[in-house]
């Protein structure tokens, strides 16, 4: 066991850890968290490090963390991480600041080559040759007191992240693909992402589909409700009511407490202490004006022709995998062919790298600007 980190549970341990940090142009990041019984997830440790310097921090003993939100966004300091949308979101949620800027070792991978959405683990064994140990997967992170074997596991998620980000960054240079990540690393860092969008939350209800006219308005109205109130009790949604009990809802309009007890999906204990709540919920949506229903996104069924043309865009794409060394399913999948034939701002092939990469080639092939032709048995994208 290693023992190369300090392990920070006071104010003043933190803040004199900071200060170490002053002068670091980057440093390595990872939270762990439990998320099983609350609304949001519970930051039972920080790992973090920084050249020489290595802290995993308490936040379950700490009350003054202004001098790790200082560094968090601070301009000059570039934050690490691996696949890093949850510890981001976690980390804002926390401190009410997304970390900036930001540095993904997962995302940088995918443009140098490496295997779709590879994990930390397999980025280490490749770029430092270490089997990372897996044996503290499953630990109760809010346990108090951690072992020492547990703290050096979990430190081992920023101490050789450090080396994978200067290998990747070295990479991305030599390759010239450094700009090629910079909307997606600036995205990252986007309040809105990591916020709910209330008007939204009925499109992920499963079996919504099966809901039309007012029947969407209720279940986009129960979604609000039940998302409210899962933030205030701080629970997960799925306690406060299960998707198929809000279909449910939505599907039959219940008008009476009997009608909702009669409903085989929703819990005695929640018509109990929420009926009324859902009862106000429907007869309000009878009121609201038709016109402002939401409405499911329609199919569009591709045509025989964009069918083929897709397939040539496929083809193009896999051609452009294999000349940038990448795998197809890290450029582009069918889904992003199509959204590009039906609606080209939809499609991940028209942001960031890969409109770089592939997505501009595409739309001049599609525009007619190029054209396609077969060259000693290989395809060629040609200008017209």
């Amino acid at each position: 066991m290693s023992k190369d980190f300090v392990y920070i549970d006071t104010d003043a341990a933190l803040a004199d850890f900071c200060a170490r940090l002053e002068g670091a142009n980057y440093c390595a990041i990872d939270t762990e968290f439990v998320r099983e019984s609350t609304y949001y997830a519970e930051l039972a440790l920080i790992q973090i490090g920084s050249g020489e310097h290595f802290g995993c921090i308490d936040p379950l003993a700490i009350d003054d963390f202004s001098p790790f939100a200082a560094l968090l966004v601070k301009p000059g300091l570039l934050k690490v991480f691996h696949s890093c949308s949850q510890d981001l979101e976690i980390l804002y949620q926390k401190f009410a600041a997304v970390p900036s800027p930001v540095f993904d070792t997962q995302l940088a991978a995918a443009v140098l080559g490496y295997s779709h959405q590879i994990s930390y683990a397999d980025l280490v064994q490749q770029v430092c040759g270490v089997s990372l140990d897996k044996k503290h997967t499953r630990a109760n992170w809010m346990r108090r007191p951690l072992s020492a074997d547990e703290l050096d596991y979990a430190m081992d998620d920023v101490r050789y992240l450090l080396v994978v980000y200067e290998h990747l960054d070295e990479g991305l240079r030599s390759s010239r693909r450094a700009s090629w990540l910079q909307r997606d690393l600036r995205a990252l860092t986007d309040p809105a992402k990591y916020e709910v969008d209330l008007a939204q939350l009925w499109k992920r209800l499963k079996g919504v589909q099966k809901l039309k006219g007012e029947g969407l308005q209720i279940a986009s109205d129960l979604c609000r409700w039940r998302e409210a109130l899962a933030q205030k009790q701080n629970r997960p949604r799925r306690w406060i009511a299960k998707d198929d009990a809000l279909i449910q809802i939505a599907r039959l309009k219940p008008a009476s407490m009997a009608d909702l007890a009669s409903i085989p999906e929703l819990p005695e204990k929640t018509v109990r202490r929420h009926g009324s709540e859902l009862l106000e919920i429907v007869v309000h949506a009878a009121e609201v004006d038709p016109s402002q229903w939401p409405n499911l996104d329609k199919h569009v069924q591709l045509t025989k022709q964009q069918l083929a043309l897709g397939d040539c865009l496929m083809a193009l794409c896999r051609l452009i995998a294999d000349e940038n060394d990448i795998s197809l399913a890290t450029l582009a999948l069918r889904k992003d062919i199509d959204n590009l034939i039906l609606s080209p701002n939809s499609s991940r092939l028209t942001q960031g790298w890969r409109f770089d990469m592939a997505g501009e080639k595409l739309l001049h092939f599609i525009h007619g600007e190029s054209t396609i032709s077969v060259i000693d048995d290989k395809l060629q994208l040609e200008p017209r």
